[in-house]
């Protein structure tokens, strides 16, 4: 390769890597306890992953397109319903006017077709659920606000 050709590269190269950083910077500053797998992760790179048992547990990846996966297991029912509503309002997921917090065990999901982000959400019987965002741009507004609507049950650390 010309040398000139490979600066570029090199360049590119690490100006992606500083962007990929920044991103798992800021998830990391809205969900404290969110920390880097080390390659191979299983899934894209870079790869962050938390394990707060009776808050949530799970990982947070990013696409070569910028983009995140949020997929988290365990959150208590009434703080993640209460993170959608803000973000998103009621009756997004089909789930009924009072939204998440008050929906009956079962899957719910909507597709964003403008941005081709794919979410799911699963109500257990137990009053926990799951989140799995695919492909969003907003994933630290998520990670941010759920860990919020945490701290006000009394549970989440809040700062780091």
């Amino acid at each position: 390769m010309q040398p000139h050709a490979r600066r570029a590269l090199e360049d590119w190269h690490a100006a992606w890597t500083a962007q990929q950083d920044a991103a798992l910077v800021a998830c990391a500053a809205a969900f404290p306890g969110l920390g880097r797998m080390d390659p191979p992760t299983g899934c894209c790179d870079p790869r962050l992953k938390v394990e707060r048992p009776g808050e949530a547990t799970g990982f947070v990846c990013f696409d070569d397109h910028g983009r995140a996966t949020v997929d988290f297991k365990g959150i208590p029912q009434s703080a993640l319903g209460r993170t959608l509503e803000v973000l998103f309002g009621c009756d997004w997921f089909d789930e009924g006017p009072d939204g998440i917090a008050a929906a009956p065990p079962g899957t719910y999901s909507w597709d964003d077709n403008s941005t081709y982000a794919e979410f799911e959400i699963q109500v257990e019987p137990d009053a926990t659920a799951s989140i799995c965002m695919s492909s969003v741009d907003d994933a630290v507004a998520l990670l941010d606000e759920l860990q919020t609507h945490l701290a006000g049950l009394g549970g989440a650390s809040g700062e780091p």
